[in-house]
């Protein structure tokens, strides 16, 4: 039972026996926000991110680094605009707030686009960026190898995620036998590059496993900023363990992906490619030393078949012309038993 319309006191329980629908509530919440004349227009200033768009409208976010707000903006009004929209852009939006009835939510709908320049937070991490691969943290002769047959896998990730799921799940479909160690770890907010950092070192020193999985089932730019820090980075560098990223977002420009030793798009391909690797080691081990056998095998039979080859050359070379070698050898053998017959007469008649 309840009865939004009381709240005169904050935490006080309803006492209205009015019971609305989803329907209505977020109507009573829209017609808040329309009534609000602080609200009709606002000027606020942040940064572009997830940026994406069709025939229709442009939706992104607009963040400041520890708040975001989605956005949509008509594509006829953006194409009148001054103004080139794109990831890690920071601008001033003059916007009216909206509240979605059908889906409760609010956003910020923007009849002017003021541009700033590059906000702070995209080119804090170029810089970072830039600085690690002159360090050569993104080399690959700093890759380490993943093992072929892992027995322990560490996991770094939240424990109320699908990720540790879908890692598991992977890795238990192909090969029950490996066992999984998942450390709890916040992966999005103020608190995460430590949390995420301190997973790391705690299985690399601690745990004794074969491999590390560290990730996320994705999330819009300004959630996977944790991964765009040099705290995560140095963590994931100075790691004895091989580190394989599961980040869970289609492009490659997280600084964690390019510090680690393997970066994959989801936790689920995370899995699989940690018990595929012994396919791989098959396939660069074992392969190589078969085709060898195989080549030494048919060199083998080659000279064995020259060998008969010379053999037979010889029989024939020694053979009367135009007696086959085995009439030959036959007749030697008559010859020989008539010879012993002979000589046994012989030396009877003395």
């Amino acid at each position: 039972m309840v009865d939004i319309s009381d709240t005169s006191r904050r935490g006080s329980k309803p006492t209205s026996t009015e019971v609305f629908n989803v329907t209505e509530v977020n109507e009573r919440i829209a017609s808040v926000v329309e009534e609000t004349s602080s609200l009709h227009s606002v000027r606020c200033i942040g940064e572009v991110t997830d940026l994406h768009q069709n025939s229709t409208a442009l939706y992104f976010t607009l963040t400041d680094g520890n708040a975001e707000i989605p956005c949509m903006l008509w594509a006829n009004r953006y194409r009148e605009m001054d103004a080139d929209l794109e990831d890690g852009t920071e601008v001033i939006l003059e916007s009216d707030i909206d509240y979605w009835v059908e889906g409760g939510k609010i956003d910020l709908k923007p009849w002017e686009v003021i541009v700033v320049g590059d906000g702070d937070q995209a080119a804090a991490v170029e810089r970072l960026r830039s600085e690690l691969e002159e360090r050569g943290w993104f080399n690959d002769e700093q890759k380490q190898q993943s093992p072929a047959f892992p027995v322990r896998v560490g996991v770094v990730t939240s424990l109320r995620g699908d990720a540790r799921y879908d890692i598991q799940n992977a890795i238990h479909e192909q090969d029950p036998t490996v066992d999984i160690v998942v450390k709890d770890a916040t992966v999005q907010g103020s608190n995460a590059p430590t949390s995420i950092a301190n997973g790391i070192h705690h299985l690399d020193r601690s745990e004794d496993v074969d491999a590390i999985i560290v990730g996320r089932g994705g999330g819009s730019d300004s959630n996977l900023q944790a991964f765009n820090t040099e705290r995560v980075a140095e963590a994931i560098f100075t790691a004895n363990t091989p580190i394989v990223t599961a980040i869970g977002h289609t492009d490659d420009r997280l600084i964690a992906d390019q510090v680690a030793d393997v970066a994959t798009i989801t936790p689920t391909a995370a899995g699989e490619y940690i018990v595929n690797s012994r396919e791989e080691f098959l396939a660069s081990e074992v392969k190589p030393l078969e085709q060898q056998l195989e080549a030494e095998y048919e060199t083998f039979q080659q000279e064995h078949e020259h060998e008969q080859e010379l053999a037979e050359a010889v029989d024939e070379a020694a053979a009367p012309e135009g007696v086959p070698p085995i009439y030959y050898k036959a007749a030697i053998a008559v010859l020989l038993l008539l010879l012993l017959l002979i000589t046994g007469l012989w030396l009877g008649v003395i």
